[in-house]
C-alpha cells in the first residue's frame, strides 16, 4: 500500500488559508521595503552633501552606493510584491521565485557597486586626490548610521521571518552603508587628532588611508555579494536544502505514529518552503488513522520550518521489513517466496505466503524451510501468526503437456487447443492458452472450460505462473484446428 497525501492541496481551504499568510506576508514586506525606499532618498540627499563638504572617497562611495540603492529597493519593492502573492491556477507553486530574482538583482548591484569604488580608490590613490575631514560631514553619517542601522535591522528580522533573499540582500546593502558611514567618521576624527599632534600630516596619509578603507569595505562586500548571487541561483534551479530536509526529517520523526522518514526533498521557493517527505508507518492503520498522522507531520513541520506547502507519502512500514527479513532466509530447498499477505486479526498479526519448494524435497527438509521462514518473521514481529502455503516447484514448462491437459477438457464439448504461448517476465511464467470451441455453445459455458483448464494447469505448475485461456469459435479460423 501506498498512499499519497498532498497537504497543500488545491482545496478552496487551503488556498483560502494561504492567502491569509500570503496577505500577512505581503503587508510586513511591503511596508518594510516601501520605508526602506524612502530612506535610501534621503540618505543619498544627506550623502551627497556630506561629500562636497569633505571631498572623501569613502563618502563617494556612500552616495553611489546609496544611489544605486534607489534602484535597488524599487526592483525589491516589486519583487516582495510579487512573491508574496498566494498561489493561482498559472501559478499553483506560487511567485516565490520573484523575490530570488530580486535578491539577485540587489546581490549583482552590491558587487557592480564594489568594482566602481574599487577603481575610484585606486585611480585617487594613484593621483593622490587629498581628503578633508569636516566636522559636518561626520554630523550627516552620524544621521545615516541611525537610520541604516535600524532599517538594516528591520529588514534582516523581516527577511529571517519570512526568508525573503531580496530583502536580505537589501538589508547587507545598507549594513555596507553603516560601514562606510562609520570609516567616514573614523577618517575625520584621525584626520582631526593627526592634525592636532603634527599639522599636515594627515594630508599626506589621509588619502592612502581613505583608500584602504574603502577597499576594505569593497572586498567584504563582495563576498556578501557573491554569497547571496549563488543563494539567489540556488533556489531559482531548485537546488535541494540540506537544512530544510535535515528540519522536516526531525519535525516528522518527533510525530507519534511515525516509525521511519525517507526520501526527504526540500527546496526554498522565495520565502516559501516546498517540502516532500514519505514516512513509515504500521501495516494496520485504516485510512483515516494515516490521514491524521499526517496532518500531525504537516503540522510539526510547518511549526520548525515557518510557511511551506508539504507533500506526504504514507508508506506501510511493517511490509517492508519483513519482505527485507523473508529476503535474508537462505535455504537449499526454498526456491521463492510469494502472495505475501500481512492481516492484523483480533489476536493479533497474521502473516500468510506461499513458498515455493523444490519437487525433490523431503517433508523434514521443508520442515527446516519453513522453520527459517517464521523464525525471520518473528525476529520482526514476535508475536506473529505464519502460515505457509507450500507448493512443489515445477519451473521447466512443457507446452506439449499443456496441450494435453487442455485437449482433454475442451475435447469433452467438441473443441480442440489451437496454440500455446509462455513468456517470462520477471521470473514469472506467463501463459496463454487459445482453445477453440463450437459457435453454439453459450458463454457461461466456454467461461466454465477456460476456468477448469486454468485449474488443471495451475495443479500441475505451481506459482509464480499466470495463466490465461482464451476461447474463440471454431468457424473464427478454420485451418487452425492442430493434432
Amino acid at each position: 500500500m501506498k498512499t499519497h497525501r498532498l497537504i497543500n492541496d488545491p482545496s478552496e481551504v487551503k488556498l483560502e488559508e494561504m492567502g491569509r499568510v500570503s496577505s500577512i506576508m505581503r503587508n510586513e514586506k511591503t511596508r518594510i521595503a516601501f520605508l526602506s525606499l524612502l530612506a535610501s532618498v534621503s540618505i543619498t540627499i544627506m550623502n551627497a552633501v556630506a561629500w562636497l563638504l569633505t571631498g572623501s572617497l569613502a563618502v563617494l562611495a556612500e552616495t553611489m552606493h546609496t544611489t544605486l540603492d534607489i534602484l535597488v529597493t524599487t526592483i525589491t519593492l516589486v519583487a516582495v510584491g510579487v512573491g508574496s502573492k498566494p498561489p493561482d491556477k498559472e501559478h499553483p507553486y506560487g511567485h516565490g521565485k520573484a523575490e530570488s530574482i530580486g535578491g539577485l538583482f540587489g546581490s549583482l548591484f552590491i558587487i557592480v557597486t564594489g568594482i566602481l569604488i574599487g577603481y575610484e580608490s585606486a585611480e585617487r590613490l594613484i593621483m593622490r586626490v587629498p581628503f578633508s575631514p569636516d566636522p559636518v560631514a561626520a554630523v550627516v553619517m552620524v544621521i545615516a548610521i541611525i537610520i541604516d542601522l535600524n532599517r538594516s535591522r528591520a529588514l534582516k528580522n523581516a527577511a529571517i521571518k519570512w526568508n525573503s533573499r531580496a530583502l536580505e540582500a537589501d538589508s547587507y546593502h545598507f549594513m555596507s552603508d553603516v560601514a562606510i558611514s562609520a570609516s567616514v567618521i573614523a577618517l575625520i576624527i584621525m584626520g582631526k587628532l593627526m592634525d592636532l599632534l603634527s599639522p599636515g600630516l594627515f594630508n599626506i596619509w589621509g588619502t592612502v588611508l581613505d583608500s584602504l578603507l574603502a577597499f576594505g569595505i569593497v572586498i567584504y562586500f563582495s563576498i556578501i555579494g557573491v554569497r547571496l548571487i549563488r543563494t539567489s541561483i540556488d533556489e531559482l534551479m531548485d537546488r535541494t536544502s540540506e537544512d530544510l530536509a535535515r528540519r522536516a526529517t526531525t519535525a516528522a520523526m518527533s510525530v507519534p505514529g511515525v516509525l521511519a522518514v525517507k526520501d526527504v526533498k526540500a527546496r526554498r521557493v522565495g520565502s516559501m518552503a516546498h517540502i516532500e517527505i514519505t514516512i513509515g508507518v504500521s501495516d494496520h492503520l485504516d485510512v483515516s488513522d494515516a490521514h491524521r498522522i499526517a496532518d500531525n507531520v504537516e503540522s510539526a513541520i510547518k511549526r520548525d520550518v515557518g510557511s511551506s506547502m508539504v507533500m506526504v507519502h504514507i508508506e506501510p512500514m511493517l511490509r517492508e521489513r519483513i519482505e527485507k527479513a523473508l529476503a535474508g532466509v537462505e535455504d537449499p530447498v526454498l526456491v521463492n517466496v510469494h502472495e505475501l499477505n500481512i492481516v492484523n486479526s483480533p489476536s493479533g498479526v497474521v502473516v500468510s505466503m506461499h513458498a515455493v519448494i523444490k519437487s525433490d524435497a523431503k517433508l523434514e527438509d521443508v520442515d527446516r524451510a519453513i522453520k527459517k521462514i517464521e523464525s525471520s518473521i518473528k525476529g520482526v514481529v514476535p508475536d506473529a501468526r505464519v502460515w505457509v502455503h507450500v507448493e512443489p516447484d515445477k519451473s521447466v514448462i512443457n507446452v506439449n503437456e499443456i496441450k494435453d491437459l487442455a485437449n482433454a477438457i475442451s475435447s469433452k464439448y467438441g473443441g480442440y487447443v489451437g496454440d500455446v504461448q509462455v513468456i517470462n517476465v520477471h521470473g514469472v511464467d506467463v501463459m496463454r492458452v487459445l482453445v477453440y470451441l463450437p459457435p453454439g455453445i453459450d458463454v457461461v459455458t466456454a467461461h466454465n472450460v477456460a476456468t477448469e483448464i486454468e485449474s488443471e494447469i495451475a495443479k500441475a505448475y505451481s506459482m509464480p505462473h499466470h495463466v490465461i485461456v482464451s476461447v474463440l469459435p471454431i468457424n473464427e479460423t478454420p485451418n487452425a484446428k492442430q493434432g
